[in-house]
């Protein structure tokens, strides 16, 4: 599950280095997409802040979907 404080690691290794990298969880939030076609037609985007904590980006903050997230990162330890 996404909380915030959580560490996750990425489901491939680097190329270069065979490491996974690591991010911690900021906050999660929800995004309204409009369709600028059609103002009444709403979609709520599940969005993840994370900040890198190993790797190139260290430091770096990023944002991602929620489904994208999912796809690419997994959780260090569930406890």
């Amino acid at each position: 599950m996404i909380k915030p404080g959580k560490l996750f690691k990425t489901k491939r290794p680097d190329t270069l280095t065979g490491d996974n990298e690591l991010c911690e969880i900021i906050h999660t939030y929800n995004k309204p997409d409009i369709d600028p076609q059609c103002p009444e037609s709403v979609a709520i985007v599940g969005m993840v802040k994370a900040v890198w904590m190993s790797g190139p980006h260290i430091g770096k903050t990023f944002r991602s979907s929620r489904r994208n997230f999912n796809h690419s990162w997994e959780v260090v330890n569930d406890t």
